[in-house]
């Protein structure tokens, strides 16, 4: 689409399973603000490649492993029309008025800089709605009490202060990285009442006391030295802790 205002990036590698309901959901939005979907593909081997092809408009080949690098490097070669950057994972489904309300939220609140809002898992079993409840809380909870933190699989940000605060790093845990860096630009939120649909994979490879145990220690400011991490792998049962969120599938 010619000049548009907003572009959605998709970091991508090997997601051919969930790919195509996420950019299906994005380019079939009802709305008339010009958007972009932007795939930044981390080397897929998979029929990743053939889905971004069908719907995107740009499908770039980042060399630099990791899901921060995706990230950046899908910014880094938004339109320079562009005026808003939304973030969505590979498996993150938004319902059709979101890029419009997006886009309103920010015409309306010229102080934000940047929001996240609620989300809901796509299955549906009881311990699964348990540990969506519990995280949207916790979502919520940091929101009014200190920073709010900008989960990367949903994050919307002003291209301004998205390169004021020098946009993704590729580093463990990128998406609080970001969240600390960006809240010392502005007005930063969370908005529970509308909600995204996200994979639960994630949450069932830590379990629901593993992801939260691994967010607070983050959100406590303990050092991320390679000691921690290890320690954190073993606790969490998790192979190389570092590999899994760094270079998140």
């Amino acid at each position: 689409m010619e000049n548009p205002e907003i572009s959605v990036i998709v970091p991508v590698l090997d997601e051919a399973k969930y790919l195509e309901a996420t950019l299906f959901s994005i380019a079939q939005q009802n709305t008339n603000i010009p958007f972009e979907i932007i795939v930044s593909d981390n080397g897929s081997t998979d029929e990743s490649i053939v889905i971004e092809r069908k719907y995107a408009a740009k499908v770039l080949n980042c060399l630099e492993r990791g899901i921060g690098a995706a990230r950046h490097f899908g910014a880094m070669n938004a339109h320079e029309n562009s005026k808003i950057f939304l973030f969505l994972d590979a498996d993150t489904i938004i319902p059709g008025y979101y890029l419009s309300y997006c886009y309103e939220m920010f015409k309306a609140n010229p102080d934000l800089i940047a929001f996240t809002t609620g989300f809901q898992f796509s299955e549906r079993t009881e311990k699964i709605k348990l540990a969506e409840s519990v995280a949207n809380q916790y979502f919520q909870m940091r929101d009014k009490l200190s920073s709010p933190t900008l989960p990367g699989f949903n994050t919307i940000v002003r291209r301004k202060s998205y390169f004021e605060c020098d946009g993704y790093k590729n580093v463990l845990l990128e998406d609080v990285d970001f969240s600390r860096r960006i809240d010392k630009l502005g007005e930063v939120r969370f908005i529970p009442c509308i909600k995204v649909i996200n994979s639960s994979r994630r949450l069932e490879a830590m379990g629901l006391l593993g992801t939260l145990y691994y967010y607070a220690q983050l959100d406590l400011g303990w050092e991320l030295n390679s000691t921690l991490i290890d320690k954190l792998s073993k606790k969490l049962g998790i192979a190389d802790l570092r590999e899994y969120i760094g270079i998140r599938k």
